[in-house]
C-alpha cells in the first residue's frame, strides 16, 4: 500500500493484462465456479455454458481454439479448477462487508438526483470513480495514463497478502505429512519442472515470431500506402500521356482535314473555271449559229473552231478526283491494345526483400533500328499503345541507374522452371533487349540483344561464357542445315540476313538487292530456303539458299494474304510456313509455295485466342510432331496447338512467372524450352513436360 493509503501500481501486477490469472476471459470478471478445459484454460461455468453451441457436442476453447468434446453431463461435466477456486476464495474471504459497502464517487460526490456511487478506483491518486469519471479519468490531461480498476479487482489486490498465508499453511500441512508424500512429491515436482522448462524455452521464440509478424504488418501497411501512391502516380502519368496523345491525334486530324479540304477546294475551283469556259464558249457559239448571219459565222469561224477545240480537250482529272473522293479518314485501334496497355501499366508482385526491380531503357543510338513495337514513341500512322509505358519512364541518376541493374529474381516460381538468368544492363550476362534465342547441340544457350548488337553464350547452368559483337541490330536466329547460324538484322533502315559460323564469325550476308526493310523472323525449310518476315512491309519473303528472292506475299491488312506486323515464322515437317501475325492476333499457315491454308487464334481471352502472338516453333518428334508452340505474349502464356490449329494445351501461364514472353526455342530430347522476356531482360528455361 502507498503512504496515502492507496494501492501502488507495482502491487497491482496481479491484474496486469498478461498475468490476469483470476479473471474469466469471457466475462472479464472474477471466476465463479471455474471449469478447467483439457487445454488448461479456465472459464466460469455459466460463461462456458453460454459460449458452447446448442446441439453440438464440441466446444472450442475461446483462447487457443482447440476443440474439446463436451462430457455427457454437459459443461458441468468439465473438471472443476479447484486451484483457481481456492485462490479466489482465499482472496475474497471475510470481505463481504467491503464488497457490499457503497462508496461515493470522489469527483462527482452528490448530484441533483442524489449520491453518485463509485464502481472503480484509481491506483495512483486513490480516487473512487463513477462509470463516467472512470472513463474520463485516464484520458484527462493531469491524470492521463493512471490505472483505473474495478472495486472488486481492488479488493483482490488488497487481499493479495492472503496468498502468502495460504502458501505457509499448505507448507505446514505438507511438513506434517512429509514422510508420507515427500518422495512422490519430489518425483512429481521434478517431472513437472522438466516439462515446464522445456515449454518455457519456446515462449521467447513465439514472442519473437509474433513481434516479427507485427513489425511486418506495420511494414506492409506502409508498403500498401507507398504502392497505392505509386499506382496513383502511374495512373496519372498514363492519363497524362493518353491526353497528350489525344491532343496530338486531334491536331493531326485537323491538319489532315485542312490539307484534304484545301486539295478538294483547289480541284473544285479548277473544275469550275473549266466549266465556266466550256459554258461560255458553247453559249456564244449556239447563239451565233441561231441568231447570226452566215457572214458573221464565217467572220468568227476560225476563233470559234480554235476555242471549241481547246475546250473539247478539257477533261476532269479523274485520277485526282478518285483519290480525293475514294480516300477515307479513319481512326484505327484495337480492343486488344487496351488490354495490353493495362498489363503494361504494371502488376503487383511479392518479392524477397533483397530483390530489386529493373527497367530496360533503349540505347538512343539504336532507336532507328527498333521495331515499331519497341519504339518508345507513339506514331500517328501506327498508334501502338502497347509501348505506352515507354512514355512514362523517368530518368534516374547514375546511382539509381546502377542500383536498377542489380541482379533480379522473380518471386513466382514453378517446379517446371529449370533456371533463369539475366537482368537489365550492358555488362556480361546482362541484356537491354533480349530477342532471338537458340539451343546449341551441347545445351548452351545463344541469346541475341537487339540494342547492344551482341550475341551472348550461356552454359547449361545459366553461367556466362562469351559475347560476340554483331554488325547489325539482330532480331532472330536459326541453325542452317550446314550447322551455321542464320540471323536477321537491320542497319540504317535496311534489313539483311547474316550467316555466321558457330563461333560468331561472319561468312556472308544477303539483302535481296535492298528489297528487305525491317526483317524480323527467320526459318529454314528442308530445301535450305530462307523464309523471312518483314515487319514494316507486312509481308513474308522466300529466298533461295544463296539469298536470291524467290517469292514474296503480303501487304497491310487482315485477309488471308495480308498481315499487321508479322514477327516470327517457323516451318513444319511438310515445309508449311507458320507465320505469327502479331497485329491481327492470328497464326497463319501457308504451303511450300505461299498458298494460304488456314489460320487460327484471333483476339480474345479463350484458350484458342491470342493477344499478340510472337515467337513460335514446332515439335519435331513423337505423337506431337508438327504441333505448334506459340508465345501468347498479351496473355503471358505459352500454348500448344495441333497442326490443324486446334488448341491442345497450356504449356506455361502467368502462374509460372511469365510476363510478355517474346521468343522461344526447344530442346525436345532434353524436355526443355527456353524463352525470353524482353521487357524484363530475362531468359528462362522450363521443362516442356511435367
Amino acid at each position: 500500500m502507498a503512504a496515502n493509503g492507496t494501492t501502488s501500481p507495482e502491487s497491482f501486477h496481479v491484474w496486469d493484462t498478461k498475468d490476469n490469472f483470476l479473471v474469466c476471459k469471457l466475462c472479464s470478471e472474477i471466476y465463479c465456479n471455474p471449469k478447467l478445459l483439457p487445454c488448461l484454460h479456465t472459464f466460469c461455468e455459466d460463461c462456458l455454458e453460454r459460449f458452447a453451441s446448442v446441439d453440438v457436442d464440441i466446444v472450442e476453447c475461446p483462447v487457443c481454439r482447440v476443440n474439446h468434446t463436451i462430457p455427457d453431463l454437459g459443461v458441468a461435466g468439465f473438471e472443476d479448477n479447484g486451484f483457481v477456486a481456492s485462490l479466489c476464495k482465499t482472496l475474497s474471504a471475510n470481505d463481504a462487508d467491503t464488497r457490499d459497502r457503497e462508496v461515493p464517487c470522489s469527483v462527482c460526490g452528490d448530484d441533483e438526483s442524489g449520491e453518485v456511487l463509485s464502481v472503480s478506483h484509481c491506483i495512483e491518486c486513490g480516487d473512487n470513480l463513477c462509470p463516467d469519471c472512470a472513463f474520463a479519468h485516464p484520458r484527462t490531461k493531469f491524470t492521463r495514463g493512471h490505472h483505473v480498476v474495478s472495486l472488486s479487482e481492488l479488493l483482490f489486490v488488497k487481499n493479495k497478502g492472503k496468498l502468502d498465508e495460504r502458501r505457509k499453511e499448505i507448507d505446514q500441512n505438507f511438513d506434517a505429512e512429509a514422510p508420507k508424500y515427500r518422495a512422490a512429491s519430489e518425483r512429481s515436482l521434478s517431472k513437472v519442472k522438466g516439462f515446464l522448462e522445456t515449454a518455457s524455452k519456446k515462449i521467447p521464440s513465439y514472442e519473437t515470431s509474433i513481434r516479427k509478424l507485427t513489425e511486418s504488418e506495420t511494414h506492409k501497411a506502409r508498403q500498401r500506402t507507398e504502392v497505392s501512391e505509386q499506382i496513383a502516380e502511374t495512373t496519372r502519368r498514363y492519363i497524362s500521356a493518353v491526353e497528350e496523345q489525344k491532343r496530338f491525334l486531334l491536331s493531326e486530324l485537323e491538319t489532315i482535314y485542312e490539307r484534304e479540304k484545301l486539295d478538294i477546294d483547289a480541284e473544285k475551283d479548277s473544275l469550275k473555271v473549266d466549266l465556266l469556259r466550256l459554258r461560255s464558249t458553247c453559249d456564244f457559239t449556239e447563239k451565233l449559229l441561231r441568231y447570226g448571219s452566215d457572214l458573221e459565222v464565217i467572220q468568227y469561224q476560225n476563233r470559234l473552231i480554235e476555242n471549241l477545240e481547246e475546250v473539247g480537250k478539257l477533261e476532269p482529272r479523274d485520277d485526282i478526283i478518285e483519290g480525293l473522293v475514294g480516300s477515307e479518314l479513319l481512326f484505327v485501334t484495337e480492343d486488344a491494345d487496351v488490354q495490353y496497355v493495362l498489363q503494361k501499366m504494371g502488376q503487383l508482385e511479392t518479392r524477397l526483400k533483397d530483390d530489386t526491380t529493373s527497367l530496360s531503357e533503349p540505347d538512343a543510338n539504336s532507336a532507328d533500328e527498333m521495331d515499331d513495337v519497341d519504339r518508345p514513341i507513339l506514331r500517328k500512322d501506327d498508334i501502338d499503345v502497347m509501348r505506352l509505358d515507354s512514355l512514362t519512364k523517368s530518368t534516374d541518376d547514375e546511382n539509381d541507374h546502377a542500383e536498377r541493374r542489380e541482379s533480379m529474381t522473380h518471386a513466382k516460381t514453378t517446379k517446371r522452371l529449370v533456371l533463369d538468368f539475366g537482368n537489365d544492363g550492358e555488362g556480361e550476362g546482362q541484356f537491354l533487349a533480349p530477342e532471338g534465342v537458340l539451343f546449341t547441340s551441347d545445351g548452351d544457350i545463344l541469346v541475341l540483344d537487339s540494342i547492344q548488337k551482341s550475341m551472348q553464350v550461356f552454359g547449361q547452368e545459366g553461367e556466362f561464357k562469351s559475347r560476340v559483337k554483331l554488325p547489325v541490330f539482330p532480331r532472330d536466329v536459326v541453325w542452317t542445315r550446314e550447322g551455321n547460324l542464320a540471323m536477321t538484322g537491320n542497319m540504317h533502315g535496311q534489313g539483311c540476313v547474316v550467316i555466321m559460323d558457330p563461333e560468331g564469325r561472319e561468312l556472308r550476308r544477303f539483302d535481296a538487292d535492298g528489297k528487305l526493310e525491317f526483317v524480323h523472323g527467320i526459318a529454314v525449310d528442308s530445301h535450305e530456303r530462307f523464309i523471312l518476315t518483314d515487319v514494316r512491309k507486312h509481308r513474308v519473303t522466300i529466298h533461295s539458299p544463296e539469298g536470291d528472292l524467290v517469292h514474296q506475299f503480303g501487304k497491310y491488312g487482315n485477309d488471308a494474304y495480308s498481315f499487321n506486323k508479322p514477327h516470327y515464322v517457323t516451318v513444319n515437317s511438310r515445309d508449311e510456313l507458320i507465320v505469327c501475325d502479331r497485329g491481327n492476333h492470328y497464326v497463319k499457315v501457308y504451303d511450300y509455295q505461299g498458298k494460304f491454308l488456314r489460320k487460327f487464334g484471333g483476339c480474345g481471352n479463350d484458350a484458342n485466342n491470342f493477344i499478340y502472338p510472337y515467337g513460335a516453333c514446332v515439335l519435331a518428334s513423337g505423337d506431337s510432331m508438327d504441333d505448334i508452340v506459340v508465345c501468347d505474349s498479351g496473355h503471358n502464356m505459352v500454348k500448344i496447338f495441333h497442326s490443324d490449329g486446334n488448341f491442345h494445351r497450356y504449356v506455361l501461364t502467368q502462374d509460372d512467372g511469365l510476363m510478355c514472353p517474346k521468343t522461344l526455342a526447344l530442346r525436345e530430347e532434353h524436355n526443355q524450352l527456353v524463352l525470353t522476356e524482353r521487357d524484363r531482360c530475362y531468359v528462362k528455361v522450363y521443362k516442356l513436360e511435367d
